[in-house]
């Protein structure tokens, strides 16, 4: 992209200074003053012809460019949506099936969630959020079933660590906390 626009600027560059030179120093014979117009016309829509091309290149390189790197982006950004609409709603259906006392499929649904979101980047604040929830909800039930106490520890741990990063998830996950601890008072 740089050596393009060198090249180009080299061109024009060139371009111009031929035609001021033919002007200056140009034919030394006598040539009818109309003629002097038609040459000088002549050699500037030559000089504005070629111009207008390297610029129609050079625009069309840009946006091609430009319009590559917008689709990989746009691709990353659709593939990262994707996947945490994917783990949302695995998670929410698993909460849901909490809801109606189904504890095992809750515990699978939303053990997949997990497993699929631990491929996000966490250090974005939204996918903080989504582990975080899931990580809640993971602990909750296991302390509800009593099973994988060291899991339920680290999630409790882990959730009591951030909750401060998102105000409106604290009492929520505070509560989560105390009802692991009290599970598994051994753990503490």
């Amino acid at each position: 992209m740089k050596a393009l626009s060198v090249v180009l600027s080299i061109v024009a560059i060139l371009l111009i200074g031929l035609f001021i030179g033919y002007l200056l120093w140009g034919p030394t014979w006598e040539v009818p003053q109309e003629f002097k117009y038609d040459i000088f016309k002549d050699t500037l829509i030559i000089v504005l012809t070629v111009a207008a091309i390297a610029i129609a290149v050079f625009g069309a390189v840009v946006y091609r460019v430009v319009s590559q790197r917008l689709e990989r982006e746009t691709g990353k950004q659709i593939t990262n949506e994707s996947k945490r609409w994917i783990i949302w709603l695995a998670s929410l259906t698993g909460y849901k099936f909490w809801e109606m006392d189904k504890i095992d499929q809750a515990i699978k649904l939303t053990e997949e969630a997990y497993e699929y979101a631990k491929e996000l980047d966490e250090s974005k604040p939204g996918n903080q959020l989504l582990l975080g929830e899931i990580r809640n909800n993971l602990a909750s039930y296991y302390a509800q079933t009593k099973k994988k106490a060291d899991l339920a520890k680290g999630f409790a741990e882990y959730i009591h660590k951030n909750s401060y990063k998102f105000p409106e998830q604290r009492e929520t996950w505070e509560d989560t906390y105390r009802k692991v601890f009290e599970a598994f008072p051994e753990q503490k």
